[in-house]
């Protein structure tokens, strides 16, 4: 019988905490289905009770395992854990550990082996949006990391360069896996029932990131006002859960300038939606708007380029290793020219050039075995 690998995916958050990491676990699982019976791991998912696992089971990998992570035991036991698991290859915990997790589970690393993933060093370029306990936590775990012979997993070029200009005695092994969006089946959902739904109007642009700061969807505000004077008959929509927790205000500091400036018919909130009507609404947009002032890798870029839509994106470095067409780019603070691209392509159709991003899934899968393989 064949001896199947046995690979650890703690599947931690929720879509309302951090959409992007749940959907990074379901697009490593989904991409790893697309290989050869004879290559799929086993896959152990650790999870607490309020986790989406109802979507990992839609996707019917075969070999996979869900194991509840709701342990009450106390500190002591968990750390006696760790080093059975660590010398003994046993747990107490848990009916079954993998040979490899990842990304490591740092509250109880689970796997015989931990590989770590730095999505990315936003508190080093964007200091004012965290605080200044986080900011010190961050850098003192990132260099502890630094000085261990672990494997280090990074998203993009541009997160791994920036992990070796500020820790340069790194002592650990770096790898690079950008990730790719599978995504579910949506295109059988009535675009005009989800637009009489949501109340949109015919021609749209649609951002969907969650109302976190550094998403900056206040250059997008600021272009749709500039516009106003010449009464264009769009909309920009936005959907994603509308708490920052770094900044309980974000959301109102929205409201409020949408508000002053009175352009209320341009712009349509609708909160936190299924996916699959997400990525509906995605596909009919006359394109889609990403200004983020900083990412690790992009999930609404990935997506979008799995559907070959359009997208106006900010001029991040990220950003251009993501992309190589049906893009034009923006400064992210410069307002009056994303206005100019939303008149552009309200006034003419973006033309969308088909993307074969079968490919990407599958280096995604093959890449992905090759590092939890040590290869």
């Amino acid at each position: 019988m064949l001896k199947r690998k046995k690979i650890g995916l703690p599947f931690l958050g929720s879509y309302k905490t951090w959409t992007g990491g749940v959907i990074y676990t379901i697009n490593i699982i989904s991409a790893l289905k697309i290989l050869p019976d004879a290559e799929k791991p086993e896959l152990l998912i650790y999870h607490p009770a309020d986790a989406p696992i109802q979507d990992i089971k839609e996707i019917d990998y075969p070999y996979i395992k869900f194991l509840s992570s709701e342990n009450k035991a106390p500190f002591f036991v968990k750390a006696f854990d760790y080093i059975a698991i660590k010398f003994f290859s046993k747990s107490l915990l848990f009916e079954e550990i993998p040979e490899v997790c990842y990304p490591i589970w740092r509250k109880l690393p689970v796997g015989k082996k931990n590989i770590h993933w730095i999505p990315d060093f936003q508190e080093h370029y964007l200091p004012q949006m965290f605080s200044e306990k986080n900011i010190l936590e961050k850098k003192q775990t990132n260099l502890s990391i630094s000085k261990t012979k672990s494997i280090i997993v990074f998203s993009s070029a541009d997160a791994k360069s920036d992990f070796e200009q500020f820790f340069p005695q790194y002592k650990s092994e770096l790898k690079l896996l950008p990730f790719a969006s599978t995504l579910p089946a949506f295109k059988h959902l009535d675009i005009n029932a989800l637009k009489e739904k949501y109340h949109l109007k015919k021609l749209y642009f649609f951002s969907p990131n969650q109302f976190w700061q550094h998403k900056n969807h206040i250059v997008i505000l600021k272009a749709i006002a500039f516009l106003k004077p010449k009464n264009l008959n769009f909309q920009v929509v936005f959907s994603g859960s509308e708490n920052d927790h770094r900044n309980k205000t974000y959301f109102e500091e929205l409201k409020t300038f949408i508000k002053a400036s009175e352009i209320e018919s341009w712009v349509k909130f609708i909160g936190f939606i299924d996916r699959k009507e997400q990525l509906q609404l995605m596909n009919h947009a006359q394109a889609i708007i990403q200004p983020s002032l900083f990412e690790g890798w992009s999930t609404v870029v990935e997506d979008t380029k799995a559907m070959s839509q359009f997208i106006l994106v900010s001029n991040l470095k990220v950003h251009r290793e993501q992309l190589s067409q049906n893009a034009l780019f923006f400064e992210p603070d410069d307002f009056t020219f994303l206005a100019a691209l939303i008149e552009k392509n309200i006034l003419q159709q973006p033309v969308r050039e088909p993307i074969d991003y079968n490919q990407n899934i599958a280096q995604f899968a093959r890449t992905f075995l090759k590092i939890v393989s040590y290869e």
